[in-house]
């Protein structure tokens, strides 16, 4: 909390305030403080909270909960403040109290005043004469490293008892002991209090400033103590090591405190040390230490010394507005205000010129300018308002002489850190009204060129600063001068400020551009169309950068007084951006401005980015080629719109220098490395937005270098570059490779051969590349080859060993058929190589339905997944087409395995896969026209209304699967859907499983009384069981799901007690299922379904579970032998009334698995697991013969 805040007149800028009366919706502010009797509550109950160290701390947190909600409206806490304090001061004046009870109290006092502020907390403490001693002895009995709450209340509350108009010395006199014993005196030990907390790491530091600030310029001890405090404060700081940690804090103290007496102390009582401390501050090269505290509290005193020299006064040459009323600005009343400034400005010649300055001013306002360079923006803002509290209290010529030292740190030479200083300078010297008029003309090129100042530095850039706070200074501007005088400036400014607030990089210069503009229009009332920009961009709508660039920008652009200046400004500054991500939006935003400025584009901007299209730069190049390609389809559109020949925009110079751009880079060898990236992503979108002009290349021999080009980048390793190929390939096809000609018909198939043969590759990414350029063909291209490639494109889909982790090929094979089989249409009694018909359909839903079995995992995870959705997706489209064009076209199998398998995906583990099953789920349940043949149509209908699907949100698995188990009463979804359930039960996701056995269990229980449902539930378990032997994915989850059911729910032990087929069945299942394994997790699971089917079993299969549990016990993993001895532990202790051994051999059984270590010797622990079997009557397992 910093007690050297100073207040200034001239608040800041409120963003987006609604005129007092209208409707600002929901609001988030205060009306009063509603917690008081909980709050006065707390404080009757301390006693209560501190009886132990828990509670003590739950109460302080509590409060501060409570508090922490005003901390943004404090003032709400005034009515109730002098109460609060009082009873709190009142606890601690108790010296009868246990120490816990005062301790708590200084910390509520504490957070008090954090949320309130010490100077109002300051003012409303008691400060009566005989606090003096209590308080004192209190803060020199506390530990200044320990106790920091109370260490801060007292010394606040010192702070005001010194304050009072007695003299200490009486005081000293009066409180004598009287026995002769020559002690220290009262001010001894405030000094010497003060000077240890001066030390502290803790907020109490900063307290400890501000009481020796308020003790020391006591009138009675000023001429005695003052110069023995200001040099015990230099010892420290000139004999205080910079490595030393300790010393930092002290040395902070020090300056702190020296910096308040400055400001606390009186002009004429500190000038005689003034100079003294500025020489030995200096000296001490505290103003250039590495601690950024240090140095910004060194600037700050340094500017406190430097208003020392100088009479407190107004500058009388000082800029004056007059009245500055929003009102009375819109209603056009600025008369006065002309006359105040004229009045202001003519009476500044008339005092105090012949003043004198005292040299060391020169030194201080020095000083100053080299803290405008500073490393840290806190150091340079401090050195910033130093600079303008000094000049106001300079005679004018030496004021013009401040403001030109500033003007001169915006030179070339100069770091941006001194950019940053000299805009925040100008901006505090305009708000003082001491940056006149006539240097206007100087500062607005500085401005302007702050505006826009960003350097790319290594990997970074620098300049976001600087445009914020030169948009801090035409803030500034807004409120320090008339209208008249901004005259001359309004249009620059107002582009400036426009230029930034749309097309600026940053968020925050962004806001900061649209609020500075804000305030001009406001307060200025001259900035064109001001109302009508600042309605659109406003501190919110530049938040989102895409929609600055590409939509605020046509809005702005649609006044003429700005269209140049926001074309210009994306050509010169943003197309060769440092940062791609700007140079594609440069170039789409020129886009969206050709619109309003066709001719200029065609006359002024295509010959420059011709020719900047081959400079040298990297850049360069790539934002003139993209911003190049959108601006020629933008003047396309225009062309067509106002049917006009494209020649009329583009001429004859331009389309050749189009032509020879991609000769000129591979000449040049510029598509190679890093560079060579940009230059194919760029060149791509070209060669796409000529096609989409469709600009007169149609014999031109380029089509063959473009399309070998895209080819190329086709099967790139970059995503973003065959993304753009890709992209590019269609219109190129669609516009210059029309199959009208023999020829043409020939290279169309050769084209297709080729792609179709590439699709075999032993390459991924050529396989990837060409099956997703199959997708784009054009109908002209595609039809009358349908029949070769979509064999093709299938049997990409299928999984091969060698092609096993091509999940993204096979991804982009299904998203290709589909891309074409929209392109084609379905048509019923179409030919298999123009479109889909009767002939092809089946086969397409074959390999759809076969790509949701793909399940590939690789070590970025679900890999499959991918494919799955894409394949979702496909049957969702086609189907719905089907449909449309002749529903029988689609037999009852295929709709019923489609289902099935959706429903399945539905309830899997992946969210974003369940969501598009879900999608596609409601897409097909409730298609128009209806689906047909959908199984048990009104049962899945009553399960899922069309309210339900609409409304739920199918990522959700809480959401939905309750619904979906439902679907295992019915024969066609029961297989599909428990297998997908039991999948995910065995999750690894807490919350996927939960929810997956609380539908389960739903499930079962809602079934106790249905028997036959049960049988059904079981058999499907021991058939999907039998079907994915080995297929650890399926059969590791299904087991823990067994578990889970039989050690959670007693629903199946109607099916299993007594049924030694059932329960046999799937001992043999987990017997062939746990042979020579080696996963430690499925053996455990295992394990625990065996020891739960001993609660279940029969003689006969109590035996054969035994038989193989006994194997586990001697198994060649320690871990398992351990878990097996635990588990069957436990299940004779649980089921003691179950025969499961001999009773007379319970004890010694129970006896073996405790006492023995499992995890030891194998062949003990075999030894031990023989024991057993004896004792349970089954045979030991032998050992095979080798």
């Amino acid at each position: 909390m910093g007690v050297d805040i100073e207040g200034e007149v001239g608040g800041g800028c409120e963003v987006g305030e609604k005129p007092e009366g209208e409707d600002g919706g929901l609001a988030c502010t205060l009306d009063m403080f509603r917690e008081h009797q909980q709050v006065r509550l707390m404080l009757d109950n301390i006693h209560q909270a501190v009886q132990t160290e828990f509670t003590a701390e739950k109460a302080f947190e509590d409060l501060k909960t409570i508090l922490d909600y005003y901390q943004e409206q404090p003032h709400l806490l005034d009515p109730h403040l002098e109460g609060l304090l009082q009873q709190l001061v009142t606890i601690t004046r108790d010296r009868s109290l246990p120490p816990q009870v005062t301790l708590q109290a200084f910390k509520y006092l504490w957070l008090i005043t954090k949320v309130r502020g010490h100077k109002a907390i300051f003012k409303k403490l008691p400060h009566e004469v005989k606090d003096l001693l209590p308080v004192l002895q209190l803060l020199e009995a506390t530990d200044a490293s320990v106790d920091f709450y109370q260490s801060y209340v007292l010394l606040l509350w010192l702070s005001i008892i010194v304050y009072m108009p007695f003299n200490m010395a009486a005081f000293d006199a009066t409180t004598g002991t009287g026995e002769g014993v020559a002690g220290p005196t009262v001010v001894e030990r405030v000094l010497t209090v003060i000077k240890t907390h001066l030390k502290s790491a803790q907020k109490s530091r900063e307290m400890a400033a501000y009481l020796a600030a308020r003790f020391i310029t006591r009138p009675d001890l000023r001429e005695k103590h003052l110069p023995l405090f200001i040099d015990h404060c230099f010892q420290v700081l000139e004999n205080t090591p910079a490595t030393e940690v300790a010393g930092v804090f002290h040395k902070l103290g020090s300056l702190r405190a020296l910096g308040l007496i400055f400001k606390q102390g009186r002009r004429e009582e500190l000038a005689g040390c003034a100079g003294v401390v500025l020489r030995r501050l200096l000296a001490s090269g505290v103003a250039s230490a590495p601690d950024t505290p240090v140095r910004k509290l060194a600037v700050k005193l340094i500017q406190r010394v430097g208003l020392t020299f100088l009479r407190p006064k107004v500058a009388s040459w000082r800029y004056q507005r007059g009245s500055r009323s929003l009102s009375i600005n819109v209603q056009g009343g600025g008369g006065a205000a002309v006359a105040g400034a004229e009045t202001g400005q003519a009476s500044g010649h008339t005092t105090d010129e012949e003043e004198e300055v005292a040299e060391e001013v020169e030194e201080v306002i020095d000083c100053l300018l080299q803290g405008l360079k500073d490393q840290d923006t806190v150091v340079r803002w401090s050195a910033a308002k130093g600079v303008g509290r000094v000049t106001g209290r300079l005679p004018r010529e030496f004021g013009d002489e401040v403001v030109g030292a500033i003007l001169e740190l915006f030179s070339t030479r100069e770091s941006d850190k001194a950019w940053h200083g000299g805009c925040l300078a100008l901006a505090e010297l305009a708000r003082r009204g001491l940056l006149l008029p006539e240097r206007l003309p100087a500062v607005t090129p500085v401005l302007q060129r702050a505006l826009v100042y960003d350097e790319l530095r290594g990997q970074c850039s620098v300049g976001a600063n600087i445009r914020d706070a030169a948009c801090y200074l035409c803030w500034a501007f807004a409120r320090a001068y008339h209208p008249d005088q901004m005259a001359p400036y309004v249009k620059q400014l107002a582009t400036g400020l426009l230029i930034v607030a749309l097309f600026d990089r940053e968020i925050p210069c962004r806001r900061a551009g649209s609020a500075a503009f804000q305030e001009h229009v406001g307060r200025q009332g001259t900035f064109p169309h001001g109302i009508e920009i600042l309605t659109a961009v406003d501190y919110y709508a530049v938040g989102n950068r895409s929609n600055a660039f590409l939509n605020l920008s046509v809005h702005v652009a649609k006044y003429p007084e700005y269209t140049q200046a926001l074309i210009d400004h994306l050509i010169e500054r943003k197309v060769n951006h440092w940062d791609s991500a700007i140079r594609e939006l440069a170039a789409k935003a020129l886009h969206n401005l050709t619109m309003v400025a066709p001719q200029y584009m065609s006359e002024k901007v295509l010959g420059g980015l011709v020719s900047g299209s081959t400079g040298a730069t990297l850049v360069g190049r790539h934002g003139s080629i993209l911003a190049l390609a959108h601006i020629l389809h933008a003047l396309s559109k225009v062309a067509a719109t106002q049917a006009v020949p494209l020649s009329t925009f583009i001429s004859d110079d331009v389309l050749s220098g189009v032509v020879g751009i991609v000769g000129s880079l591979e000449e040049r060898q510029l598509y190679r490395g890093l560079g060579g990236e940009y230059m194919r992503q760029a060149t791509a979108v070209l060669i796409e937005k000529c096609a989409l002009a469709v600009l007169p290349l149609h014999n031109n021999s380029i089509l063959e270098v473009w399309h070998g080009l895209l080819e190329d980048c086709m099967v790139y390793a970059e995503e973003n570059i065959r993304a753009a190929a890709l992209e590019a390939i269609a219109p190129l096809w669609a516009t210059y490779y029309q199959p009208d000609g023999e020829k043409k018909l020939q290279w169309r198939d050769a084209l297709i051969t080729r792609y179709t043969k590439a699709l075999t590759t032993d390459k991924e990414i050529q396989s990837l590349g060409f099956a997703a350029a199959l997708g784009c063909l054009p109908r002209s291209l595609a039809c009358g080859k349908f029949d070769q490639v979509l064999p093709a494109l299938l049997s990409a889909t299928e999984i091969r060993p060698e092609t096993a982790s091509w999940a993204q090929t096979r991804k982009q094979a299904i998203t290709s058929t589909l891309a074409l089989t929209t392109t084609l249409g379905i048509k019923k009694g179409g030919k298999g190589n123009e479109s889909v018909c009767e002939r092809n359909l089946a086969t397409i839903y074959q390999a759809l339905l076969a790509a949701l079995d793909d399940y590939t995992m690789d070590r970025r995870g679900d890999i499959g997944a991918w494919v799955r959705e894409a394949a979702l997706t496909a049957l969702s489209t086609i189907t719905v087409a089907v449909v449309k064009e002749d529903a029988s076209l689609l037999s009852k199998e295929i709709v019923e395995e489609m289902m099935s398998r959706i429903c399945q995906q539905a309830v899997e583990r992946i969210d974003r896969t369940r969501k598009v099953a879900g999608s596609t789920f409601t897409t097909l349940l409730y298609s128009s026209p209806r689906l047909p043949h959908i199984p048990c149509l009104e049962a899945v209908e009553k399960i899922f209304p069309r309210d339900v699907c609409e409304s739920i949100n199918w990522a959700s698995e809480r959401s939905t699967f309750h619904l979906f188990v439902q679907l295992l009463d019915l024969p066609p979804y029961r297989t599909r859907v428990l297998l997908g359930v039991l999948y995910s039960a065995g999750g690894i996701s807490a919350n996927l499983s939960r929810y997956t056995s609380e539908a389960l269990h739903g499930y079962l229980n809602a079934r106790v009384d249905k028997p036959e449902l049960l049988h059904c539930f079981w058999e499907t378990i021991l058939k999907l069981f039998a079907d994915h032997q080995k297929v650890d994915r399926i059969t590791l989850p299904l087991i823990k799901t067994l578990g889970d059911l039989l050690s959670s729910s007693a629903v199946l032990d109607t099916i299993l007690e007594g049924d030694d087929t059932a329960t046999g069945q799937l001992i043999s299942l987990l017997r062939k299922e746990s042979a020579r394994c080696s996963d430690y997790h499925k053996l455990a699971a295992v394990i625990t379904v065996l020891c739960e089917l001993l609660r279940l079993a029969t003689p006969t299969t109590t035996k054969a579970v035994l038989t193989q549990l006994s194997l586990f016990l001697g198994y060649q993993y320690p871990k398992v032998r351990a878990v097996t001895a635990t588990s069957l532990l436990t299940a004779l202790q649980d089921y003691s009334d179950q025969d499961i051994v001999p009773e007379e051999s319970v004890e010694e059984v129970t006896n073996i698995l405790e006492e023995t270590e499992w995890m030891n010797n194998l062949e003990e622990a075999r030894n031990q697991r023989n024991r057993i079997c004896v004792l349970a009557g089954i045979s030991p397992p032998q050992p095979k013969k080798k």
